[in-house]
Order: structure tokens, then sequence, then C-alpha cells
């Protein structure tokens, strides 16, 4: 594939690293560097190419021509990527977004900075904002608004006519009833079934599991 744009990904995790991968292999994208905060910076190279400091990463990059890739999971609540967007689209610098091939482009709106992977279905009137993350296999059913700054973790589910705000986290294979709305910063755990909305910072998980603690407790049954 002709490449035709050059790219910073913020970021030096093994996420960074699959996300060039994926960048080189299926877009016109060609990574140029990683970038970090100073702090953060222990080396010249990450994944042989340059390594520059965010603070002075325009000295070298100008955002004429490079934009930037965020590399940044669900730390702190999406809190840093959130700050780093920010950081980024202060500096001047236009937010690529990533969508693996074999996700439907069709029937939806979509912000930038935002990372789609393998299997992901966006169904018809989808709404999409900014540097959000869609892990492997996760489904917005129709006509849902996805807002800013939310990671979707494997197969979690949000059926239609559903909103979620910014900074929510949902876990693998939860799911949430459609016509509902999740505010700011909700997390909802792993497998947990939301039949009703969220409340702002409101954590909500399933049932607690039970530990067989031995071969007698499974005889009993």
């Amino acid at each position: 594939m002709i490449k035709t744009k050059k790219c910073i990904i913020f970021g030096i995790s093994s996420f960074a690293k699959m996300i060039r991968y994926y960048v080189e292999k299926y877009s016109e994208i060609e990574v140029s560097a990683y970038t970090v905060d100073k702090e953060y910076k222990s080396s010249d190279t990450f994944d042989g190419l340059p390594l520059i400091e965010f603070e002075r990463v325009e000295q070298t990059y100008s955002a004429e021509e490079y934009s930037f890739i965020l590399a940044l999971g669900y730390k702190r609540m999406n809190e840093i990527r959130k700050q780093k967007y920010q950081a980024v689209k202060a500096k001047g610098y236009k937010l690529e977004n990533f969508i693996y091939p074999n996700v439907s482009q069709d029937y939806f709106e979509i912000g930038e900075g935002n990372i789609i992977l393998e299997g992901v279905t966006l169904a018809y009137g989808v709404k999409i904002g900014n540097a959000n993350i869609m892990w492997n296999g996760c489904q917005i059913s129709h006509e849902s608004i996805i807002g800013d700054f939310n990671f979707f973790s494997v197969s979690s589910l949000i059926a239609g006519k559903t909103v979620v705000k910014n900074n929510c986290f949902l876990g693998v294979n939860s799911a949430v009833r459609g016509a509902r709305t999740l505010e700011d910063y909700t997390l909802v755990g792993a497998g947990c079934y939301m039949n009703n909305g969220s409340k702002p910072y409101g954590v909500y998980v399933p049932a607690r599991s039970l530990c067989l603690e031995n071969k007698k407790s499974i005889d009993m049954l």
C-alpha cells in the first residue's frame, strides 16, 4: 500500500507496537517515531524508531507534515488518554483514526483519534466521538451515540439507541440494554448486564462468582 501520511505514536507499550503493525499493514500511514513525556523516556529509540520527548516533538516533527495516533489504554478511567489528546491538539496536530479493514464503515459518523480493532460491529446510525478504543469483537448497535475517551473491551455489547457519554469503561463480555444512558466515568465490569442506565462515576459488577474449593464440594452438587 502506498504511504501518503506520516504519523507519530504516543505510547511505548506492547499496544503501541501492535498499533504500528496494524496501521502500516492496513492503512496509508507510515509511523515515523514514538513519543512519551520526558519523565518516561529512558532510551532514544523504541521498536526500531526514534523515541522523542513529547515536550519538544514539534521541533523535529511539524504539525504540517505529521499527525498523531494515541496508543494509550484505559488507565485512570481513560483520563490519561483524554489529557494527551488535549495536549496533542494544543500543539496543532491532527489525530488519526485507525479502523481495522473488516469493520463496516457504513452509516455512522466518527470523530478523530479512535482505534477500532478486528470484528467490531458498528451498526446503522451509530455516532462516535473522539479518542475511543473499541477492542476485538465489541458491538455497537443501531443509532447508539458514543462520546469521547471511552474503552470497550473484547466482546462488550451496546444495544440499540444507547448513549455512552465520556470516559466510560466496559469490561469483557459486558452488555447494556437498548435505549439506556451510561453517564460520564461509568465502569461496567466484565460479564455485567446493565438493565438500566448508570449514575456518573458509578461502578457496576455482576453477582460474585463462587469458588468450589475441592472435589467434595463438586460432588455435592
